[in-house]
């Protein structure tokens, strides 16, 4: 099975997860998944203030190499349910993200993988104050019990490697 198709399954399977569960779990975790986009954007926010812009211009995403792994079964579902439309991903830009282009990042903030928001290149760690780090710690910290609680809500694996969960 190729890139494509795992992730064509990937997406299939995440989406029948989320349909599997009873109605009161689907609301639960709905709720949630607004609570994860919110702290993503707060954590992508403070990003910017510090010139993560700018820097990252400058870079040219070394960050984003080797990130066909970071979206996870929870990232198609939050996609699915909040997006306009379905990434298709460019699998032929390795050793370069998928889910990127010339003009950045393809998914919108708040739908970016768990990875891809928490991480801050060293250039742009440095130029962080104190408040805005423990802010960022705080920030990052609550993003990850709330993904725990969404698996526990769906017991299921949400935050594994959508490709790893269903590419085979």
């Amino acid at each position: 099975m190729d890139d494509r198709q795992s992730w064509h399954k990937a997406q299939v399977s995440a989406w029948e997860c989320y349909e599997r569960l009873s109605a009161d779990r689907r609301e639960q975790l709905d709720c949630l998944m607004g609570r994860i986009m919110l702290l993503k954007e707060q954590l992508l926010n403070l990003a910017l203030t510090a010139g993560s812009r700018l820097i990252c211009r400058d870079c040219g995403g070394k960050c984003c190499l080797y990130g066909k792994y970071h979206v996870t079964v929870l990232d198609l579902i939050i996609n699915r349910k909040h997006s306009a439309e379905p990434l298709a991903p460019d699998f032929s830009t390795y050793p370069f993200c998928p889910y990127g282009s010339a003009d950045g990042c393809c998914f919108t903030p708040r739908l970016r993988p768990l990875t891809c928001v928490i991480f801050n290149c060293e250039l742009l760690e440095d130029r962080l104050d104190e408040h805005a780090r423990h802010q960022a710690a705080m920030c990052e910290r609550e993003l990850r019990e709330a993904c725990a609680e969404a698996e526990m809500i769906a017991e299921s694996r949400l935050t594994r490697s959508a490709l790893l969960s269903y590419g085979d």
